[in-house]
């Protein structure tokens, strides 16, 4: 019989205390007890990006979740808020400009920002990802994430380019 039991945390907003340490990272403290350098992670990175977030400590041991950032003070939140925007920052791709393919990698000229782009996705089957909301997700070899929030408001040409991959 395996004796392992699945067990959550929720950390009581109130008792959080969020900041940034003098070196610029995230470090909490519970009811006055510093648990030091954290991370957080989204349970639900695109549909509830402020609720049930996980804080792990820097070994990636779970501390806990928070149920809704929401809860927290405003300075623990701002601090929060900072931490996740930068660690899940993904650009959002306006326009296509081409997509090529040589020996197995995909070279994507785009358009973010009003500014062209060019990045390697290695495996499309794994790194370009459709959602339910009709957003497309794309992970390119180093690790950055790109979207399209609304593949259907995105130009013609652009749609046409990415059709043949999205299955």
């Amino acid at each position: 019989m395996n004796d392992n039991k699945l067990s959550l945390e929720f950390l009581k907003t109130d008792e959080c205390s969020f900041s940034f340490n003098q070196n610029g990272f995230l470090v909490l403290s519970v009811d006055g007890e510093s648990k030091g350098r954290i991370k957080l992670i989204r349970s639900y990175p695109y549909s509830l990006t402020d609720e049930y977030i996980c804080v792990h400590d820097i070994e990636d041991n779970e501390i806990g979740i928070i149920r809704d950032l929401k809860e927290l003070d405003e300075s623990s939140l701002n601090c929060a808020l900072k931490e996740l925007q930068n660690r899940y920052y993904c650009p959002t791709i306006t326009s296509v400009k081409s997509i090529k393919e040589r020996m197995g990698h995909f070279y994507f000229d785009v358009v973010i920002d009003g500014k062209e782009k060019s990045f390697t996705v290695r495996d499309l089957t794994r790194n370009l990802r459709s959602t339910n909301e009709n957003t497309l997700l794309i992970f390119d070899m180093d690790g950055n994430r790109y979207i399209i929030p609304n593949q259907e408001k995105i130009e013609p040409k652009s749609r046409r380019l990415l059709e043949p991959y999205l299955y």
